[in-house]
């Protein structure tokens, strides 16, 4: 979260201020209902994601119970071992009925938490949203970002203190069931009427090295020996020359994962930015510092 004494992010005040701004009726008043949802919220699309049919959730059913299937054979083919002869049945409909509930609509409760996942989507997630005065919007990353969001909905009262949301990983939990531009849309729409505007993050993965945690958590007490010394020092090096391969090999991944960005349609938060912005954000295409690497071979 910002610090209140950091010139280059709002402070936890105007942190605050802002999101007022941003919502003043709430992340599910009548103003954003209108807004995502013109024609009503059950005739919704996004009305899916917390009342999906037994297809919808067979599907999904099917679709995990696929993917986890194929974890399955790859981690015996690494290991050398036989595919299993009999893997486990797929789920049926009678699996999904057996465990169906129509659960009651409510609009409040739902389309606040739709709103602050795709919220967390566009200010976490390693993304950077930029006041008007160039100060970063910044509310914290994953976990923190979450808890800022819901307090904010505790500050304005629209969130009563024994209701929890988790807003953490953000729309993860309904890609499968609905498209979230429409909300996308909204947020960037009242961010550009603020002057607010947002800057895009390439998903990446990374290696942290915690060789140096490991020395400092080492007993310095054991007497000092030259064998054990030199040994030390071979598997150091060792594991020096295996962390710097796999960097290179993830810094690899990496620039693979670009270049197939390049040709897949871009993430919803970067189309609903177009409708809103008339331009692509600042991050996308995601080439910036890897142009040369980017290039065809």
């Amino acid at each position: 979260m910002a610090m209140e004494d950091n010139p280059t992010t709002l402070s936890d005040r105007e942190l605050r201020d802002f999101f007022r701004r941003l919502f003043p009726d709430g992340f599910a008043g009548e103003d954003v209902v209108k807004q995502v949802a013109p024609e009503g919220w059950n005739n919704s699309p996004l009305f899916a994601c917390f009342h999906a049919s037994p297809e919808q959730v067979l599907a999904e059913c099917v679709s995990r119970h696929r993917r986890h299937q194929k974890l399955i054979a790859l981690r015996l083919q690494s290991s050398g071992k036989e595919p299993e002869s009999a893997p486990s049945p797929e789920p049926t409909m009678a699996d999904v009925m057996a465990d169906w509930e129509d659960r009651p609509v409510n609009i409040t409760d739902e389309l606040t938490a739709i709103v602050g996942a795709c919220l967390w989507d566009i200010f976490s997630d390693n993304h950077k949203v930029v006041a008007g005065d160039g100060r970063a919007v910044d509310i914290g990353s994953f976990r923190g970002a979450s808890a800022f969001l819901a307090e904010c909905l505790r500050d304005s009262k629209q969130l009563d203190d024994g209701a929890e949301y988790q807003f953490y990983l953000g729309t993860i939990w309904f890609s499968e069931r609905a498209d979230c531009t429409p909300v996308y849309r909204m947020i960037f729409r009242r961010l550009n009427l603020v002057g607010a505007n947002w800057e895009y993050d390439f998903p990446q993965l990374h290696l942290v090295d915690v060789s140096q945690l490991s020395e400092f958590l080492e007993k310095p007490e054991a007497p000092y020996s030259a064998s054990e010394a030199f040994a030390k020092d071979h598997e150091e090096r060792q594991q020096k020359a295996e962390l710097e391969k796999a960097r290179g090999d993830l810094q690899e991944a990496n620039i693979e994962a670009r270049r197939e960005a390049m040709d897949e349609p871009p993430p919803s938060t970067v189309r609903a930015y177009r409708q809103i912005y008339g331009h692509d954000p600042k991050g996308w295409p995601p080439i910036c510092g890897l142009e040369n690497s980017l290039l065809p071979p």
